[in-house]
């Protein structure tokens, strides 16, 4: 028998790799997304909003002991009139708070707003903001409060309709 003809012993069949390389592409299917959402960290959290009309009133997210309540005015809310915004909040230790006005149906423009500490009361945070004019007559608006503190992003939103 000549040297190309015998088997060789030492070295491992083509089939073998390929199973063996198979079993690594599972095995890291099932194991890297559990460890990708180990290394995540909580920096975002969603509050869900209670039903509510921020025509009649101020409208109430909470998770918790954490409550935060978005008051607009003057009633009714309406395009090209100066707003006051209010936001109340409770157990938070909030760094900022931004209100985002954001048309559902078009989009409006950026209208971003950072809110003021109250002096007087720092779980008071105000400011003042405005609605664009929308040529279709009425508009669906959401209102997104953002509450950013040491660790933590926190977000809610309210829907309303303006003209």
């Amino acid at each position: 028998m000549t040297d190309d003809q015998t088997p060789d012993k030492g070295k491992p069949s083509r089939q073998w790799m390929l199973l063996v390389l198979i079993a690594l592409v599972l095995l890291a299917l099932v194991v890297l997304p559990q460890w990708v959402d180990e290394q995540r960290t909580e920096d975002s959290v969603f509050i869900p909003p209670l039903p509510c009309d921020l025509h009649q009133g101020g409208c109430i997210a909470s998770a918790g002991k954490q409550v935060l309540q978005l008051n607009l005015s003057p009633k009714p809310l309406v395009s090209m009139q100066s707003l006051s915004i209010e936001v109340r909040l409770q157990h938070f230790d909030a760094r900022q708070v931004m209100l985002d006005l954001q048309g559902v149906e078009m989009y409006m423009g950026l209208n971003q707003t950072a809110l003021q500490q109250d002096p007087e009361r720092p779980d008071v945070w105000r400011g003042t903001t405005e609605l664009a004019v929308c040529t279709t007559g009425e508009m669906t608006w959401r209102a997104i409060v953002y509450i950013d503190t040491a660790d933590t992003l926190y977000s809610t939103h309210f829907d309303f309709e303006a003209r």
